[in-house]
C-alpha cells in the first residue's frame, strides 16, 4: 500500500535558524490535524508539501515525487494559506476564473462554492475591499476548485465566524466521505464531535509527533 503522504529526510533552514529536522513522515488517507502555536514551523511544513518553499528531502504524494514531476504533484494539492496575499486591484471573480482555468474545473462548482460561503454578492468587488473574514472565504473557495487528492488548509478558522466555520467543517467531512484527504493546521482547539479526525500531531523540537 502506497502512503498518501511520505516525507523523509526533511531538513530547512532560514539562514542559520532550522526550522524543521527529521527524518520519516508518513500519513494515510483521512483528516489530520497539526496542532501548535505560531513560530513552531506549521507554515513551513506545509509551504514544503505544496512545492512553495526548497528544502532537503524528499516528498511524495501517491507515489509521486515532488522534485522529480512537480506539475503532477502539484495538480493533486490544494493549498490554503493562513494569511492569502492576493492582487488588491483584482476582483473576486477574476482571482476565481483563475483558478477555474488553472484546475481545469466547472465554473459552476466555483459558483456553487461562493453561495455556500455567501459571498456571491461580493464576488465582483475588488479584493481590496474585502475584510479579514472576507478574504479567508474567498481562499477557501479557491481551496475547494477542482479535484485534488489532498487539501492542506493552513489555520482555516482565523478570521471566520462560527457560521463559516460549521459550513467548512460540513464541507471537509463531505469531501473525506468521498475519498479526499485533509492535512490541517491551527493553534485553536477543534472538537471531533464537528470534525471526524483520523490523527493529531505536533511539531516538536523541529519533529513532527503523533499525539
Amino acid at each position: 500500500m502506497i502512503n498518501l503522504l511520505s516525507l523523509t529526510n526533511i531538513n530547512k533552514k532560514y539562514g542559520s535558524h532550522e526550522v524543521l529536522n527529521f527524518r520519516e513522515w508518513k500519513i494515510d488517507n483521512g483528516i489530520h490535524w497539526l496542532k501548535g502555536g505560531n513560530g513552531t514551523g506549521k507554515s513551513t511544513l506545509f509551504r514544503i508539501i505544496s512545492g512553495q518553499t526548497p528544502f532537503k528531502g524528499e516528498v511524495e504524494l501517491n507515489g509521486i515525487n515532488l522534485k522529480k514531476e512537480p506539475s503532477n504533484f502539484r495538480s493533486k494539492i490544494s493549498f490554503a494559506e493562513a494569511e492569502p496575499q492576493y492582487p488588491l486591484f483584482i476582483t473576486g471573480n477574476e482571482l476565481i476564473d483563475f483558478y477555474t482555468e488553472t484546475r481545469n474545473a466547472q465554473r459552476k462548482q466555483a459558483d456553487e462554492l461562493a453561495d455556500y460561503f455567501e459571498m456571491s454578492a461580493f464576488i465582483n468587488n475588488k479584493i481590496g475591499s474585502y475584510s479579514s473574514g472576507m478574504l479567508k472565504k474567498l481562499s477557501l473557495i479557491c481551496a475547494f476548485i477542482g479535484n485534488p487528492d489532498l487539501y492542506i488548509l493552513d489555520e482555516p478558522l482565523i478570521t471566520i465566524d462560527v457560521a463559516s466555520a460549521d459550513k467548512l467543517y460540513h464541507l471537509i467531512n463531505e469531501k473525506a466521505t468521498q475519498g479526499k484527504s485533509f492535512l490541517l493546521s491551527s493553534h485553536q482547539e477543534v472538537s471531533n464531535d464537528k470534525l471526524k479526525l483520523d490523527a493529531l500531531f505536533q511539531i516538536i523540537e523541529k519533529q513532527i509527533v503523533k499525539l
